[in-house]
């Protein structure tokens, strides 16, 4: 009638993690948890004939130092299941606090569980003193059995313990999202606005554009330190999304997961896209918190950004040479608004540079040319006024010995009828020649023509094939309107021109 009879447990404090989950008690690891026991007979020494163990009923192990068979037949005989290998994983304190001599409160220290437990079952055992069954051992006080009641299993769970409150933490992961898609945006869109950019879009941009330009200048002026700022700000953000992420999910592979589509949908593609065509909108808006995370981040930051200053120099920006230019007038012609003519002339300016008087000149076998020996009789004055040119050359024997120029306004007092003799009006007027190298630059070509000295150069070369000392060939001449023509990608039609064509 004295002996301690155990019916059953339950939780004194129920929380959040510990609580009663189907009949059995759910609690939690590294936790202290206060049950309650009910039974007969509760008494100051209950708590020390409380255990539990890991090992269900059915594979229970018998703690007699007899055979397995012996203690199935004790068991079976006696009605009894003797207890498994009693845990450490739970242990009961050294004292109850009694109410009655029917229930009574202990407290249990729960032990954490493996790395690789994510829960794990224990079952109750009590110490009982039974009398012998006639043939066996004498049992003691020391004998454990199972308890026969479905509520005493105890779960063990894993301890969770957000490092913030939930909807903290939900407000805290859009906000890392934000500025992830921020610092991504930025870098895509304030890097690529090189100062040379900025500088044009000050001077020549829209008013708003303009405003822009001179919000973002001092900022983009520091390259290095811009970069390594929006670096740094964007591996925090995304380092710390991904620890919340972790702390809600509960497991590492679901918050990489989670983190890597939150991060590449919202951090990586909606701002890139967004910045890649307004930058500049978006930078001059968002200059205020770029500013404060460059503060932020200065003791990191800025010694980076100093040594890449050393080691990689200043940065000069986008420049484009002459044939990068050209191609990017070419590539961007349908969507800039200049017309045809004006690109013509654009190109045909930037190639002067690169073409000679020998690309345009016209064959000496092509030229309108009249010797020395002629007589400006009615048929000369004719083929004079028929060929349409202002300048015509004057050779003496063969074609390529050029030794004057006539300029038609020299025959405005010539009679045909005097017959007079072309050498006459050329020693008259002594008009000089003006000799040019075949490999003449057509820009250094317009510049003499400029000069005014004259419109028309005779084009010659080295000749070095043959024996002896190398000579002067003529190859033909440039004019003036050769060198326009060139320019304006264009051909210039006069009167003549216009005859002739008909």
């Amino acid at each position: 009638s004295e002996e301690t009879v155990i019916i059953g447990l339950r939780l004194e404090d129920t929380d959040d993690i510990s609580f009663m989950d189907k009949g059995f008690l759910r609690v939690s690891e590294s936790s202290r948890v206060k049950l309650r026991v009910y039974g007969q007979n509760i008494n100051n020494e209950t708590w020390s004939k409380i255990a539990f163990t890991e090992y269900e009923r059915s594979r229970s192990i018998g703690s007699l130092d007899s055979s397995s068979r012996d203690n199935q037949s004790q068991e079976d005989s006696s009605g009894l299941h003797l207890c498994g290998i009693r845990t450490s994983d739970i242990i009961i304190l050294p004292n109850i606090i009694l109410n009655r001599k029917t229930s009574g409160i202990v407290e249990i220290e729960v032990k954490p569980l493996r790395k690789t437990e994510r829960s794990k079952a224990y079952y109750l055992c009590i110490a009982t003193a039974t009398q012998a069954v006639p043939g066996t051992d004498p049992w003691t006080e020391n004998t454990w059995i199972y308890h026969d009641g479905d509520d005493t299993k105890v779960i063990v769970v894993e301890e969770r313990k957000f490092l913030l409150p939930f909807w903290l933490q939900v407000i805290f992961i859009s906000m890392l999202l934000c500025l992830s898609g921020m610092f991504s945006g930025l870098n895509l869109g304030l890097m690529a606005l090189d100062p040379m950019e900025l500088r044009i879009v000050q001077n020549c941009g829209t008013e708003k554009e303009k405003n822009y330009a001179r919000k973002i200048e001092p900022v983009r002026s520091q390259g290095n330190y811009l970069l390594c700022s929006l670096l740094l700000g964007n591996v925090l953000v995304n380092t710390t999304l991904t620890i919340l992420l972790d702390d809600i999910a509960g497991s590492g592979l679901i918050a990489v997961v989670m983190s890597t589509i939150g991060i590449v949908i919202f951090g990586e593609i909606v701002p890139q896209a967004i910045c890649s065509r307004h930058g500049l909108a978006v930078g001059a808006n968002t200059i205020l918190l770029t500013k404060f995370f460059m503060l932020l981040t200065f003791p990191a930051s800025y010694p980076v950004s100093k040594l890449l200053d050393y080691l990689l120099g200043q940065e000069v920006g986008t420049v484009y040479n002459r044939s990068k230019l050209l191609e990017m007038l070419r590539v961007t012609d349908p969507y800039n608004d200049l017309v045809k003519e004006e690109l013509n002339m654009i190109q045909g300016a930037l190639e002067l540079r690169t073409k000679t008087v020998e690309d345009v000149m016209t064959l000496l076998s092509d030229c309108f040319m009249i010797p020395m020996d002629a007589t400006l009789d009615f048929d000369t004055m004719s083929d004079i006024m028929k060929s349409g040119y202002t300048r015509i050359p004057v050779y003496e024997g063969e074609r390529s010995n050029i030794v004057d120029l006539l300029f038609v306004k020299d025959l405005a007092f010539v009679d045909p009828k005097d017959c007079t003799p072309l050498k006459t009006i050329t020693k008259f007027y002594s008009h000089s020649l003006h000799f040019v190298f075949n490999d003449t630059k057509l820009d250094v070509m317009l510049e003499e023509f400029k000069k005014g000295k004259s419109h028309l150069a005779i084009v010659q070369r080295v000749n070095n094939e043959c024996k002896g000392d190398p000579f002067y060939e003529v190859l033909g001449i440039v004019t003036l309107e050769d060198v326009i023509e060139e320019l304006i990608k264009s051909e210039i039609l006069d009167e003549t021109d216009m005859y002739t064509d008909n």
